[in-house]
């Protein structure tokens, strides 16, 4: 071994000028094959894709590119084949400098393209050399939701009520001119056809600007798209209107007052069946003594929660037949006056010697009364009485049944008391 390696040495010192010579010969013919076989080229890289890094002041105003960002680069790069030959758009990437936006609005800025890569090449054309891109304002606005239902029917005795939508406020995302376009938003109920009770419906989101154009959601983002519509379904009948008179004498014919109500019916809407048993709505009360002559009574019409007045009459009107009704004031002596519920432990006289009573009446009848026709009661239980002169209150009766006339207004007597 050691023999082999000397005679290798011996045969390199013999041999160095040739083993020079062919390493000279060996860079030469790699120069050459250099020039020729690997030379320097150009070629195409398409389909860089295009990137916009949102600067902070954009961030902190809501500026967001909406278009112009789609597009890609195409570029060509010169370098020895053995360095380029097999770049691909990878290996590139193209960006554009967004630190002169400032606002909204449209700009055309320049697109720059960088090698991702060492290897030796140059890049020498560029397409596009600048990039149009529009950029927006970005909100987040809340709108209130209303809801519709313009595709149901209804049997002829039904009512559609309120149609509301599940929620009452919906958020949009999007461009603030568009945003700020937006009017109206409208859940419309997708149910077609005939109901009678109450429903809950799917329905399509509707955008709509102030002058009824509909909006198209693109490049809008809605907080929901689910939102129900609930159409409530009433059934309607028409009631006849009718009141009560209170305070009357139990002597007094109830039936002989006559007057006409206006309107003497409405129509009313139900939530439930509960209006099917009835065919009356009593609307409430009158106080015999508040009826005036020549005068129209006044009562509110009022419903019970959850049902509705169809016709829309708030108030009716009672006017009273009473063009052969008169009034007369009879003075009653203290004689006719009764003392009832005295105390034990009391003594009790009238200090009033006569009270002057109006009655209310058809002409004829009235006109057959006379002082003696009234019962006038001074009822002291429950009254607290003390030693001297006070006032109480007393009740004024007609004497008689079935009577058609009866006294108006509030009367009160003095009495004298004194501890026995």
């Amino acid at each position: 071994m050691k023999t082999l390696l000397l005679n290798f040495i011996n045969d390199i010192r013999k041999n160095i000028f040739k083993l020079i010579a062919a390493f000279i010969l060996a860079f030469g013919v790699w120069v050459v094959v250099s020039i020729n076989v690997f030379p320097t080229i150009e070629r195409p890289i398409t389909g860089i894709g295009i990137e916009a890094q949102p600067t902070d002041f954009m961030v902190q105003n809501n500026l967001e590119i909406v278009s112009g960002i789609g597009n890609s680069a195409n570029i060509t790069i010169e370098g020895k084949r053995y360095d380029i030959s097999d770049l691909r758009a990878a290996d590139f990437y193209a960006n554009i400098d967004l630190s002169s936006v400032r606002s909204a609005g449209t700009y055309t800025l320049p697109l720059n393209v960088l090698a991702k890569t060492d290897r030796d090449c140059t890049i020498t054309e560029t397409e596009p050399l600048a990039v149009t891109i529009t950029i927006d304002e970005i909100i987040t606005k809340e709108f209130p939701v209303t809801a519709t239902a313009p595709d149901i029917s209804l049997p002829a005795e039904f009512y559609a009520g309120e149609i509301n939508p599940s929620i009452d406020t919906i958020s949009i995302t999007g461009s603030s001119n568009v945003l700020n376009s937006i009017a109206k938003v409208e859940a419309r109920s997708t149910f077609h056809g005939e109901l009678s009770e109450s429903h809950r419906t799917n329905s399509e989101i509707y955008l709509y600007g102030s002058n009824g154009t509909r909006i198209l959601p693109d490049g809008l983002t809605l907080s929901t798209d689910n939102i129900s519509v609930d159409i409530l379904i009433y059934k309607q009948k028409e009631l006849t209107l009718k009141f009560s008179v209170t305070n009357y004498p139990n002597n007094f014919d109830i039936s002989s007052l006559k007057y006409e109500i206006q309107p003497s019916s409405i129509v009313v809407a139900s939530p439930d069946e509960s209006i099917d048993n009835l065919s009356e709505l009593n609307i409430g009360t009158i106080d015999i003594n508040d009826i005036e002559l020549s005068k129209t009574s006044f009562i509110p019409i009022t419903l019970p929660d959850g049902y509705k007045n169809l016709s829309g009459n708030n108030v009716a009107r009672i006017m009273w037949d009473n063009d052969t009704y008169g009034k007369l004031d009879f003075t009653v002596n203290r004689d006719n006056i009764t003392i009832t519920n005295i105390p034990d432990n009391f003594d009790v006289s009238l200090v009033t010697k006569e009270i002057t009573v109006t009655a209310v009446g058809p002409s004829e009848d009235i006109a057959n009364l006379s002082p003696d026709s009234f019962n006038i009661t001074v009822n002291l239980l429950g009254v607290t009485l003390r030693a001297g002169t006070q006032d109480v209150s007393i009740s004024v009766q007609i004497r008689g049944s079935n009577q058609t006339c009866w006294v108006t207004g509030e009367y009160t007597v003095s009495i004298n008391a004194s501890a026995e």
